[in-house]
């Protein structure tokens, strides 16, 4: 069943069975990774089964996975990326709270609604990472 659109963000749920099976591809701009979903639809148009995102904050992702998973099952696969009314990106959240900026005049272009939901999101997430920051850095040191 799919999920209803929501106007100011839009949620991809990475493919990380594809990841971990394919080398991940780098570009001079991000990351290209697989996506499963779009807003809780199956991808299955080509050009939109990859995604380019930042690289700090999605290799983070891609590593900080097998710890996030158990603790926050799907959300440590998905990014939400929260538009402008145009439909250009203002910020992208990552599961482990790591925020990337694309507009920096983004608060002037999220509804209140969008606002809210951003802060709950985030502050979920954060809340989230930092119960699980332990075996996180324990991770981090291998």
């Amino acid at each position: 069943m799919a999920k209803k659109v929501t106007p100011f963000k839009n949620e991809y749920m990475i493919d990380m069975a594809k990841l971990s099976k394919q080398p991940t591809n780098y570009t001079l701009n991000g990351i290209l990774l697989p996506i499963e979903k779009i807003n809780g639809n199956v991808v299955t148009d080509t050009p939109k089964m990859t995604k380019l995102f930042a690289e700090r904050p999605a290799k983070r992702m891609i590593e900080q996975y097998p710890v996030l998973f158990p603790m926050t099952n799907r959300d440590a696969r998905t990014v939400i990326e929260y538009i402008a009314t145009d439909g250009h990106a203002l910020i992208t959240l990552f599961p482990n709270a790591d925020v990337e900026i694309h507009d920096q005049d983004w608060q002037q272009h999220l509804t209140i609604t969008a606002m809210e939901d951003l802060v709950k999101t985030y502050n979920k997430r954060k809340s989230a990472f930092d119960g699980i920051r332990g075996a996180l850095q324990t991770l981090s040191k291998k």
